[in-house]
């Protein structure tokens, strides 16, 4: 109780800070990694695992809009607390579940500007992660990843204290 007090305290005293343009431009680059676009009947998500059933109306909500993603991959988002978003890729044409291991949400309370959250193109393989991994601060900062079909792997990282502006 006190050390989750503690944690709270420490975070609330963190400074904000904002992605401006300049520090995002290079982060927020979506360009030569192209996907060609699928359009199909979006299959049903596999809910193969106990946490994957845990977010069963997420999931099928989310996967039955079609393909938002490397042209035939739909990222379903849900909250998952105060400035916290939770996500996955479900793959449209086999309703295949993926969840990126120690990124499968973040913590958003203090990034904000052209960067927040998850960010992704339809017509592109490359994601863009802003915030806190699994809301541990010292993760904190901008992750670029390239989906190969089967995962992701990681392009680049940029620390918060690099990609920041402080407000």
């Amino acid at each position: 109780m006190v050390a989750a007090f503690v944690s709270m305290m420490i975070a609330a005293a963190s400074p904000a800070c904002v992605i401006t343009d300049s520090a995002a431009r290079d982060s927020l680059r979506f360009d030569g990694h192209p996907a060609k676009v699928w359009t199909g009947v979006p299959a049903k998500p596999v809910l193969d695992t106990p946490d994957k059933r845990l977010f069963r109306t997420a999931l099928r909500e989310g996967a039955a809009q079609g393909p938002n993603f490397a042209g035939h991959v739909t990222i379903v988002q849900w909250g998952c607390g105060t400035s916290c978003v939770a996500w996955a890729a479900v793959d449209a044409r086999t309703g295949r579940v993926t969840k990126l291991p120690g990124a499968d949400y973040m913590d958003t309370n203090r990034v904000s500007g052209l960067l927040h959250g998850v960010n992704f193109e339809k017509g592109s393989r490359v994601l863009v992660l802003a915030g806190a991994p699994r809301e541990d601060q010292a993760r904190a900062g901008v992750y670029r990843y390239l989906w190969t079909g089967d995962g992701f792997r990681l392009l680049s990282f940029v620390p918060r204290e690099k990609v920041c502006e402080t407000l």
